[in-house]
């Protein structure tokens, strides 16, 4: 008797925290695109089978239901489902980790997209914009959904901030890097998004890839990683093969 009693408390309990964890999944789901939320969706699968489980074993348990392998086979979902997720998130983190230095090329019509994947749910970023003001920076994100509250924006597009978490700076690649530098001293960041390389002025075309490398070098040796985003519209192939030599990861298609 105490062993069912004990079998029922604990299927009534793992139901009810597997539900809240459904949840909050979902609510994760939501915000979230790419690799990341490919992982979360699977696990979200895995920890529905979990609630299915459990509650297939407090009917059986009740004699609702007769005992049957349906609860088992729900189970060996949860684990496969779980498995597959975490695996997913674990290689996405990997891929993310050690400082590792981006190289982001993109289109005009999937610049949004891929940008919001980048920086949606990512704190500690310091946002460098060199072609579209801080404020339709903050106007299109805010579309999005992104707070854009902890992050740190340097705008050397020759347009006024007048924001606190916005510095002004001219458009000049030693301009640029000092400012970033200071700030990536100052404050905690991890991250810091280069958006888009195309739009450096005051240097020629085959000069862009040495910017990248010595800014991904600054970068990196703050500890932080760097996203160095570029259109290929605006990015002759010879650029953009350069810079893929000189950076850890690319994403995206040349």
């Amino acid at each position: 008797m105490v062993s069912i009693l004990a079998t029922q408390v604990f299927s009534i309990v793992g139901f009810i925290v597997g539900l809240v964890a459904v949840i909050i999944l979902f609510g994760i789901i939501k915000r979230t695109k790419g690799a990341v939320r490919d992982g979360f969706i699977f696990v979200f699968v895995g920890i529905g089978a979990f609630v299915v489980f459990e509650a297939v074993k407090v009917l059986e348990v009740f004699l609702v239901l007769p005992q049957t392998i349906a609860a088992d086979m729900f189970a060996v979902a949860f684990v496969v489902f779980l498995v597959i997720g975490m695996w997913k998130l674990k290689t996405l983190i990997r891929g993310l980790s050690d400082f590792g230095q981006a190289f982001v090329i993109t289109s005009k019509d999937k610049y949004e997209d891929k940008l919001v994947s980048l920086v949606k749910d990512v704190r500690g970023i310091c946002y460098v914009t060199l072609e579209e003001p801080y404020k339709n920076i903050i106007n299109m994100l805010d579309l999005y959904r992104v707070d854009t509250s902890t992050m740190q924006f340097i705008d050397a597009t020759g347009a006024k901030c007048e924001a606190e978490n916005c510095i002004e700076v001219k458009n000049n690649p030693e301009d640029i890097k000092n400012t970033l530098e200071r700030v990536l001293k100052e404050k905690n960041l991890s991250c810091v998004v280069v958006d888009n390389i195309s739009a450096i002025k005051n240097i020629e075309t085959f000069e862009i890839p040495l910017f990248v490398q010595n800014t991904a070098s600054l970068i990196k040796a703050n500890e932080a990683q760097g996203f160095f985003i570029g259109k290929m519209e605006k990015l002759g192939k010879q650029t953009i093969n350069d810079i893929t030599m000189l950076v850890d990861k690319v994403i995206g298609e040349g």
